[in-house]
């Protein structure tokens, strides 16, 4: 029972930070950036998860997911909540929890000082991406499964997030490992370089896929057939909300989070794919993803870890994923690797090695010789020089 009670764990302590979130101060933050860093941690402590082994009820691994719905929601409607001021009590939520533990978190919330709430962006966006995209990410891929499908999709537009299912499942699958793929960074580029492009990218891509898709079935762009405009509803409707309930701090607040959500994907998605290089004719192997078994990330991620396998068969649903221990590894684990890319001098210390030995063990001839391009192109003199040296 612990195998699936453990993808309990995720959706648990999102609605124990959303609860957090009321009481103010440092609880705005501290529990969101516990659960960054304390994955980390834990990654380093643990024994990693080759666990192979089959659910024979996979139905309970599916109510997980499903509570990360509601687990995303409870984490925006905090959101909303606390960007109220003086007597503003969304739908009564302070003075119900005051009635209920004794606590009036509303003056506790006015109480605190700004900086609180600008510490309180970045923590939370990793949580709510957590909750959201990852557990949208792979009911998206379920696409034989109507109900999941929905959900998934719905799940991800309530942070703004409507061009990633449609890019993700139908753009970055196919092209993965080669220029066209938006969340395949380049070798050389940092993350702050590559973000920018990869959001304006997975836009334009997913604005063409579903055109091409609605041209195909004789529909206009303002059909409801359109899968953009119906996720564009849902996160419209959010926005409204985020007024209704607490005015245009509450459109600020959630806007900004919205962005970092969609930056901490993106970041996720460098991590994932940083500088491998793939023959956009040749199908894509187990090799062309960067690989991860530690147990934390695994269980926070619904085995999003297990990228190899992921990628190799994108229908498999995330308990069945395999560890792939012989494939291309993230240096240090996944959110330890997370955490690095942001200082892009130590992120270039730890990926250069990896590179290279992807490039001299996992790739194929032809390879080879895009990523010696790839390295040239990089500038990065340890890059070149090895180039140099499989060339000779």
């Amino acid at each position: 029972m612990i195998r699936y009670l453990r993808f309990y764990v995720s959706p648990v302590v999102m609605f124990l930070i959303a609860f957090a979130m009321f009481f103010g101060g440092i609880w705005l933050w501290l529990p969101a950036a516990s659960y960054v860093l304390g994955i980390s941690l834990l990654d380093q402590l643990v024994p990693l998860d080759l666990d192979e082994d089959d659910y024979r009820v996979p139905f309970l691994l599916d109510v997980a997911l499903y509570l990360s719905t509601p687990a995303a929601l409870a984490m925006f409607f905090a959101l909303f909540w606390v960007a109220g001021s003086g007597t503003q009590d969304a739908l009564g939520a302070g003075a119900w929890m005051q009635s209920l533990i004794g606590v009036d978190v509303v003056a506790l919330r006015n109480q605190t000082p700004w900086y609180h709430f600008v510490f309180m962006f970045p923590a939370i966006a990793i949580p709510i991406t957590a909750a959201g995209g990852l557990a949208g990410h792979e009911l998206t891929h379920r696409t034989w499964k109507p109900f999941d499908l929905w959900l998934g999709r719905f799940t991800m537009a309530l942070n703004w997030g409507i061009a990633f299912p449609i890019e993700h499942v139908y753009g970055h699958h196919a092209y993965i490992g080669t220029k066209t793929d938006p969340a395949t960074a380049a070798r050389g580029d940092s993350v702050y370089a590559h973000v920018p492009k990869a959001m304006y990218r997975t836009i334009v891509n997913a604005w063409e896929i579903e055109t091409t898709r609605l041209d195909k079935l004789g529909a206009s762009f303002f059909s409801p057939r359109n899968v953009l405009l119906r996720l564009g509803v849902i996160a419209f409707a959010m926005t409204v909300a985020a007024y209704l309930l607490s005015g245009w701090m509450g459109v600020l607040f959630y806007l900004t989070v919205c962005v970092l959500t969609k930056v901490a994907l993106e970041a996720l998605n460098y991590v994932e794919h940083y500088g491998i290089v793939r023959v956009p004719t040749e199908p894509v192997q187990p090799r062309h993803s960067w690989n991860c078994n530690h147990l934390i990330s695994s269980i926070f991620t619904y085995n999003l870890t297990r990228h190899s396998h992921h990628h190799a068969d994108a229908q498999v649903p995330f308990q069945k994923l395999r560890a792939y221990e012989g494939q291309p590894k993230i240096p240090g684990g996944f959110m330890t690797a997370y955490l690095t890319v942001w200082v892009p001098p130590l992120w270039r210390k730890r990926i250069t090695p990896k590179l290279r030995e992807w490039d001299e063990k996992y790739a194929s001839q032809d390879e080879r010789a895009l990523a010696a391009e790839a390295n040239e192109r990089s500038r990065w003199a340890e890059l070149t020089a090895s180039s140099m040296v499989q060339a000779a």
